[in-house]
């Protein structure tokens, strides 16, 4: 079997590829789409780098359709930018999975508001409208005459297989779309506990009280109300580490601002992108972690910190709180801990920290990864028989 692999240039794919290779030995090729031809994140061995702009070349589009035409799979490590109208060059009796991240199907949900209100508010003064609408409508037919702009919709119409994060997700996305026929589910995730999420630290726990405060420079993180909840909490000297290393530059200048004048001193942002061996003693002193998103994101770092023993903070109509809720793991809302600021300093107890290291040692241990590959990849083959 000849497996292909689409990317972006992002650490996932470094986690994704050698489960695959697992299962099905020297039948995987990787395609990454990015605005460097030197990858930043990818470390794996790839057989072509391709600018997002340039993907609709004639000479690039001829060589992605040759590569389709040669491959039994092909599957897509997230479904947007500057590769998502490619489906439509994939011979149709070619299966193609479509691996969920979450930013790339939220999108698909009407009315979900994301952010929170002084979130919404700071996002509209960083990011003022500077089009007019004119201007923008003229944008979009010229990006619609040449093909780049696609109905989203009808081109998840392409897919076999759709594999979101959460399998709650599926049910919400099929919702929301309307579409008959959908791609079915199949349940595959990113990381193994031994191999990506704690390796090197797996009989570990967290080693202090600091705080964890969401995972990116992303707005849907929702720092600014995460803040105003622990500015109401004596935090005794307790370190805030807030994660930045990646996503919008003028939000992550501005929480590193609002940070320092909430907290001082006390107010940690890690702002390079580190090996997660580093990342994970930088993060260990922390004994709570609090992810304000409303949607489901950081679920790597949820992992990891469950396994470390911390008390994780989610907002309760997150559709991976409830997920892990089900599924019998000890964790708490951010509206919990509105209401019981005592919270941030009770710890899990032993058994409770057992309780989480258990589930997700097995949800996201290698051997589940490798059996759920092989059924995610025989799936797909006999749908489309």
């Amino acid at each position: 079997m000849k497996i292909l692999h689409l990317a972006t240039d992002d650490k996932f794919l470094d986690h994704a590829l050698p489960v695959f290779e697992a299962v099905y030995p020297n039948s995987n090729e990787a395609i990454v789409f990015s605005s460097s031809l030197k990858l930043r994140y990818v470390k794996s061995t790839v057989s072509k780098i391709i600018k997002p702009r340039k993907s609709y070349d004639r000479s690039n589009a001829s060589m992605i359709r040759n590569f389709f035409e040669s491959c039994d799979v092909v599957v897509f490590h997230s479904f947007s930018g500057g590769f998502s109208g490619l489906v439509r060059l994939i011979p149709k009796e070619t299966p193609t999975i479509w691996l969920g991240w979450g930013y790339d199907y939220y999108d698909l949900i009407d009315n979900l508001s994301l952010l929170l209100p002084k979130t919404k508010e700071l996002k509209s003064v960083l990011q003022p409208i500077t089009m007019s609408m004119k201007l923008r409508q003229t944008v979009k037919k010229l990006l619609e005459k040449t093909g780049i702009i696609e109905n989203k919709i009808a081109l998840i119409k392409r897919f076999a297989v759709f594999a979101p994060v959460l399998p709650s997700e599926y049910q919400m996305i099929k919702a929301a779309v309307k579409m008959e026929p959908f791609p079915r589910y199949v349940r595959w995730n990113y990381g193994t506990i031994e191999d990506n999420l704690v390796k090197g630290f797996e009989k570990e726990t967290v080693s202090g009280n600091d705080i964890l405060v969401g995972n990116s420079a992303s707005f849907t993180c929702n720092h600014v109300e995460s803040f105003d909840v622990l500015s109401q909490i004596s935090l005794n000297n307790r370190k805030v580490i807030s994660p930045l290393s990646y996503g919008e530059v003028p939000y992550r200048e501005e929480i590193e601002k609002l940070g320092r004048n909430y907290f001082g001193d006390n107010f940690f942002p890690l702002r390079d992108f580190i090996p997660v061996e580093e990342y994970i003693a930088q993060i260990k002193s922390c004994g709570f972690v609090i992810m304000n998103h409303v949607r489901q994101q950081a679920v790597g770092n949820i992992i990891i910190m469950l396994y470390l023993g911390a008390r994780v903070f989610l907002r309760e109509e997150n559709p991976t709180y409830r997920f892990l809720a089900d599924q019998g793991v000890v964790l708490s809302t951010v509206q919990e801990l509105i209401r019981e600021p005592s919270l941030l300093s009770s710890e899990l107890s032993e058994r409770e920290k057992l309780n989480n290291r258990d589930f997700v040692s097995q949800y996201w241990g290698r051997e589940q990864a490798l059996i759920n590959t092989k059924s995610l990849l025989s799936s797909t083959v006999n749908i489309k028989k």
